[in-house]
C-alpha cells in the first residue's frame, strides 16, 4: 500500500486576495496532516478549511473509481468572489505524488 503527499498550488485568483498570489505552494507530508510552506509564507484559515477533510485520504492508497484517485483536483476557496460582494475566489491545484 503507497502512501501519498499532496502539493497544493494556487492556480489562479479572481479578484483580489489579500493573503495568495498565483504560484503559492504548500506541501502536506505523506502522514497526511503535516502541512509544510513551500513557495508560500501565509495560509488563508478559510481556504484551508474548504480543503482541510480531503488531506488524509488523498494521502492513502485509493480505489481507481474513487474521484479523489484522479493526479490532480482543483479546490475553490469558499470566497464567493467579487461578482458576489466578496474579495477574490483563489483557485488551488491539489496534485497527490507518490511519495
Amino acid at each position: 500500500m503507497g502512501r501519498y503527499q499532496t502539493r497544493i498550488t494556487v492556480k489562479e485568483i479572481k479578484g483580489h486576495c489579500y493573503v495568495h498570489k498565483v504560484g503559492d505552494t504548500y506541501l502536506i507530508e505523506k502522514d497526511g496532516y503535516t502541512l509544510r510552506f513551500d513557495k508560500a509564507h501565509r495560509l488563508c484559515t478559510y481556504a484551508l478549511s474548504a480543503m482541510l477533510p480531503v488531506f488524509s485520504a488523498l494521502s492513502r492508497e485509493l480505489e481507481k473509481e474513487d474521484w479523489m484517485a484522479a493526479k490532480t483536483l482543483i479546490f475553490q476557496c469558499p470566497d464567493a468572489g467579487p461578482e458576489m460582494g466578496g474579495d477574490g475566489t483563489v483557485y488551488f491545484e491539489i496534485k497527490r505524488e507518490k511519495a
